[in-house]
This record gives C-alpha cells, sequence and structure tokens, in this order.
C-alpha cells in the first residue's frame, strides 16, 4: 500500500485490490486500535456500488466480528442535497452511532460529499474514512477541502470541512465504472493540464499507471494552489449556471465544466482540446439552450454574492500570456462570460 504525494492532512493510501482488507486494519489495527466489541461501523454507499463491491467489502468486518450497517443513498450530481444527508443521520441516530464510531464512504464524488458532510457535523463530528470508487472521486473528491451539498439549482451551496481520517484509493473499483461516469472525471485534470501542464493531458488518455497518475495529478493541484488557489476555479462560473439551468440533468458536472473550459481557451488551443475531449467522450457544443437563458441564470448567480466586484480566472491582457485573476464589475464580469458562452453555442440556438 503506497501513500501518496498530497498536500492534505491525513493520508491518502493507494493500492491495487486493497480496500477490502486495508479499511479495517486503519481502523482496528492503526494508530487508535479500536475495538471490535464497541465500535459501530456504517458503510455509505449507493445501489450500484453495493452491489458490485459491498459484500466483499463487508468480510472484512465479519472476520473481525463487526457487521457494519449499510446505508443505501442515492448521490448523483442531482441528489446530492440535505434530503440525502438526513436520510443517511435517520441511520447513524436509529443505530446509536456516537462520535467514537466509523462512518465509511464508499462510492463517487456525491456519496463522499454525502458522507463527509454527515462526517463533519454529526454529534460534533464523527470518525471518517472515504473509498473513492470513480475518477472524479479519486482526483478531486478525495482531496477536496470541503463537502458540498446542491441547494435546488444551485450547486455546492452547502459545505462543511471534509475532513476524513483518512482516503484509501483502490484503483481496481475504476473496471465497473460506466463510461458516461468515467468520463465525468475528466473534467478536473483537463482543467489541472490547462492551467499548469498540457502533458497531464496525454497520461489522461493513456490511463497507464493510476498510482503514477494521482501522483503526478496532485503534485500539480499542490503546485498551482501554491502559486494561486483562485485558479483552481477557472471555468466554474459558466459550468455552474449550465448545470443549475438544467437542474443537473442534460449535462454532468464534469460536462458542464468540460464545455466551460473549452469556452475560456484561446482560439489556437481549441482545435487539439477538441480531439482531447472526442477521445474522452465530451461534448465540445452546448445544446438545448439558449444563450440568453444561460446568461440570465449566471447574473443571477452573481448578483447573489451581493457584491460589486468579482474575482475570475481569465487570461491577461499583455503578453506573454498567461492565467490571472481579475476583479471585474458583474457587467464585466457577463461580458466576458458571453463572449466565451459564444464560442461553445451551438450554431442552432435553443428554444428557451
Amino acid at each position: 500500500m503506497d501513500i501518496l504525494k498530497t498536500d492534505t492532512t491525513y493520508n491518502c493510501y493507494c493500492g491495487t485490490g486493497e480496500a477490502d482488507k486495508f479499511a479495517s486494519a486503519l481502523i482496528f489495527d492503526g494508530r487508535r486500535k479500536a475495538d471490535p466489541a464497541t465500535v459501530k461501523i456504517a458503510v455509505v454507499t449507493d445501489r450500484i456500488v453495493s452491489g458490485y463491491y459491498y459484500n466483499k467489502f463487508e468480510e472484512q468486518f465479519l472476520v473481525r466480528g463487526v457487521k457494519p450497517v449499510l446505508v443505501p443513498v442515492e448521490c448523483t450530481g442531482v441528489q446530492k442535497g440535505l434530503a440525502e444527508a438526513s436520510s443517511v443521520y435517520e441511520f447513524l441516530v436509529d443505530f446509536g452511532f456516537g462520535r467514537n464510531d466509523w462512518i465509511i464512504a464508499l462510492g463517487g464524488g456525491g456519496v463522499l460529499d454525502v458522507a463527509g458532510f454527515c462526517a463533519s457535523v454529526f454529534d460534533g463530528g464523527i470518525n471518517f474514512i472515504a473509498v473513492p470508487t470513480t475518477p472524479n472521486a479519486m482526483y478531486e473528491g478525495a482531496v477536496a477541502k470541503n463537502a458540498y451539498l446542491n441547494s435546488k439549482k444551485l450547486k455546492n451551496a452547502i459545505s462543511v470541512p471534509f475532513k476524513p481520517d483518512a482516503v484509501i484509493i483502490d484503483p481496481s473499483y475504476l473496471g465497473t465504472v460506466p463510461d458516461k461516469i468515467k468520463h465525468n472525471g475528466y473534467a478536473d485534470i483537463i482543467r489541472l493540464g490547462i492551467l499548469g501542464n498540457l502533458n497531464i493531458l496525454i497520461e489522461l488518455v493513456k490511463e497507464d499507471n493510476v498510482r503514477e497518475f494521482l501522483n503526478h495529478v496532485y503534485v500539480l493541484r499542490h503546485s498551482i494552489n501554491e502559486t494561486s488557489p483562485k485558479l483552481l476555479a477557472l471555468g466554474d462560473e459558466l459550468a455552474a449556471a449550465i448545470e443549475g439551468y438544467f437542474r443537473f440533468m442534460n449535462y454532468s458536472d464534469g460536462e458542464a465544466l468540460a464545455l466551460s473550459l473549452m469556452s475560456c481557451v484561446e482560439e489556437k488551443s481549441r482545435a487539439p482540446l477538441a480531439k482531447i475531449y472526442d477521445l474522452l467522450g465530451l461534448p465540445v457544443k452546448l445544446d438545448g439552450v439558449s444563450s440568453k437563458s444561460i446568461m440570465k441564470v449566471l447574473r443571477e448567480n452573481l448578483e447573489r454574492n451581493g457584491v460589486s466586484t468579482f474575482e475570475i480566472v481569465d487570461m491577461s491582457d499583455d503578453e506573454p500570456r498567461r492565467w490571472m485573476v481579475k476583479k471585474v464589475t458583474i457587467d464585466e464580469a457577463c461580458r466576458i462570460f458571453s463572449a466565451r458562452l459564444d464560442v461553445i453555442k451551438s450554431d442552432a440556438e435553443g428554444l428557451v
């Protein structure tokens, strides 16, 4: 089992085929050595992941005399709100969980967000292990600073610190991830490549060694974060407007971000980036909605902040061109986003 190079306060372990025994070892044989006779384990997961992996994952606890509580929750990009968190709470309360017990999140980014939210606030904070099973959860969710919940059409409107005791990344889980979900995880890597090192996109297409690739991803993310953390928000505003307009239905968060990133890059970079999108199954054009409708949602999102100026990530005006954080008024921001929208909008305008 390797420890990946992250800038988090907790260890991020990686080993193929290791999650089915390492999670229990961390709890019962690790630094804190929980007592199997008294500790409770809740495994938060969704129907699809549990169907593939739960029985084998559970076995490591059964051999120690501990029967985990299976907490089923559907946490797609749409279903990642207070209702889902409340359903997890009900299980924890009904089974008498306390702060010395453990929550394990086994699933994609939505499962990690909901379980991480509950772990942070339940009984003042409860022990928590994250076991991501999708690319996006491994690349991004496992090292996120916060656990986020949606509220109606507002993405990530509610947040608490994401503070797992450990993260266990097992690349063998990627074997059953559907292509659409797998592709959804690529957008955050594309953003890192655009901001810092396009060579990482070549590694992404190859998908040779997950452990090595994750190390490169985390090192690049740390480098950008050290330079200017705000840069990691490149593309978020337009992506949120696209997702919000469609109520998270037509475009996944990865697809919406990929579209927004395509709109951000200079013209000379669009054709090469489009080839990568084609290989990864990501859209290059926004369909089914008018530019006016997207801009209405985007302006509403900006106005909700209640401030007169905003910080957005954009290319510098002088040479050499570089990514930078600009402070702009709401009208200036809307002009920038409108120009970006023109890049990705389908020739056929949407009906609404």
